[in-house]
């Protein structure tokens, strides 16, 4: 690896690691039941044509696995069913109530997204696991 790269790296873990190991779940939790209509609101009401214009370029097929990593309240995995219901959605995240949400939000529309709650930085999956993913 470029050694400026594991320097950047190294210095955004000491200056943020306490951060988003012990406390971001917290800052997520207070916001998790409200951050999608938070968000419509902070883009002027743009957020879901340009996010349904994200999802349309993103090339899946039946039976896909995909991550959505940071994903959040899992809109883009929900989306993603929307347009292919067979897909197998894993999502990834920091914060439990926000997965929480977007777990009921899944459900809500009938499909299922596996949530794993942990480090982007250090997956629980093994190489060349999924198709697509997605961040």
């Amino acid at each position: 690896m470029n050694a400026k790269y594991i320097e950047r790296e190294d210095a955004r873990s000491r200056a943020f690691g306490s951060i988003w190991r012990n406390e971001i779940d917290d800052v997520f939790a207070d916001v998790a039941p409200y951050y999608d209509r938070a968000n419509v609101y902070a883009t002027l009401g743009l957020l879901n044509t340009l996010r349904r214009s994200f999802i349309s370029t993103i090339e899946i097929h039946p039976g896909d696995r995909v991550l959505d990593v940071c994903a959040g309240t899992n809109v883009i995995g929900i989306d993603l069913l929307k347009r292919e219901p067979s897909l197998e959605v894993h999502a990834v995240d920091r914060s439990r109530a926000m997965q929480q949400v977007g777990g009921q939000a899944a459900r809500h529309h009938g499909f299922a997204i596996k949530s794993c709650i942990g480090d982007v930085h250090r997956l629980p999956f093994p190489d060349n696991y999924f198709d697509v993913v997605t961040l």
